[in-house]
């Protein structure tokens, strides 16, 4: 079991929506010397905690370049957030997701591990999983519906294989979806929550999916037990357990709100090959961590909305 407190740590994306807490928790609760790598390209740099620091870097670029720049801040351990993650984009510019998310990542292993870094975690995708009924453990059969979902099969692949092949101490997480503070993507949550802001009774929406929402400030806390404790070269689910349909995820929005809203299909915003079902089954990592989430939906979600109207009534992308 390793410690990751009072130690050098890495976050690349830390300057993003899951990094930024991750880098918060890191330097507030775990007292850790951080290094935030981001290109800012969807990240802010007033989301880096202060007690961070900062240098810009684009994991695209040189592989030399992050090796001498873990070694030189002698890095114990890293983490990569750093992705291509709004799935909208891969179904126009598949090469550029996945040269971000598996091939770029691919790099940051093998820098990392060339840098003697002692624990990596690649943050992988719920996105991975096909069809499920139910909750979804890490041994259902991975049948990606879009190209980023491959792009993250493909980086999971490499992080079992190369602690195989060559003892890259990396683990993969499977990360199912987040809502918090700091949002950085149009995703589900912020697009209904504009639309009521902006006096829209009617929320028009795409599928109506059932997915798993997790509290980003839970998921980076148990992100940062499972690098203390999970297996190199394994994979695991990142979840809250529980979920909710989309359409009734909106009029849960609206009530906390404050508004009584009613959704509408809206046909252009449909999924060309939608997951119908996405609850993540957390058994294999709850046999190795000992943190649970301890925020629910509700309580996330007024997170959510208190800080989209403290950031006056926008969200930063």
């Amino acid at each position: 079991m390793r410690n990751i407190k009072k130690c050098k740590v890495c976050v690349i994306g830390g300057a993003g929506f899951l990094g930024s807490h991750l880098v918060d928790h890191l330097v507030e609760e775990r007292l850790c010397q951080v290094l935030v790598l981001d290109n800012l390209i969807t990240g802010q740099k007033k989301f880096v905690n202060p007690g961070a620091t900062f240098q810009w870097f684009d994991i695209t670029g040189s592989e030399f370049e992050l090796y001498r720049l873990l070694k030189h801040h002698q890095i114990q351990y890293l983490f990569n957030y750093a992705a291509e993650p709004y799935i909208p984009v891969s179904f126009a510019r598949p090469l550029h997701v996945f040269n971000i998310n598996a091939f770029a990542a691919v790099k940051v292993l093998h820098a990392a591990n060339e840098a003697e870094v002692e624990g990596i975690l690649q943050v992988s995708s719920a996105e991975i999983y096909g069809e499920a009924t139910g909750k979804v453990a890490e041994d259902e059969k991975v049948v990606p519906h879009s190209s980023y979902g491959v792009s993250k099969v493909a980086v999971d692949g490499f992080v079992q294989v190369r602690w195989r092949e060559a003892k890259v101490p990396g683990i993969a997480m499977r990360q199912f979806n987040c809502v918090g503070e700091r949002e950085t993507h149009p995703y589900v949550i912020p697009e209904i929550i504009s639309q009521i802001a902006g006096g829209n009774e009617v929320v028009r929406l795409g599928n109506n999916s059932f997915r798993d929402f997790q509290y980003a400030g839970d998921a980076v806390r148990m992100a940062t037990n499972l690098l203390e404790r999970g297996g190199f070269g394994e994979v695991y689910n990142m979840g809250s357990e529980t979920g909710v349909k989309i359409y009734d995820l909106a009029l849960l929005i609206g009530e906390i709100m404050g508004k009584k809203v009613r959704v509408e299909t809206d046909e252009s915003r449909m999924r060309p090959w939608e997951i119908w079902h996405l609850q993540s089954d957390n058994t294999k990592l709850y046999s190795v961590i000992d943190r649970r989430p301890e925020i629910d939906l509700r309580a996330a979600l007024e997170r959510t909305v208190r800080y989209f109207r403290d950031n006056g009534n926008r969200w930063d992308f």
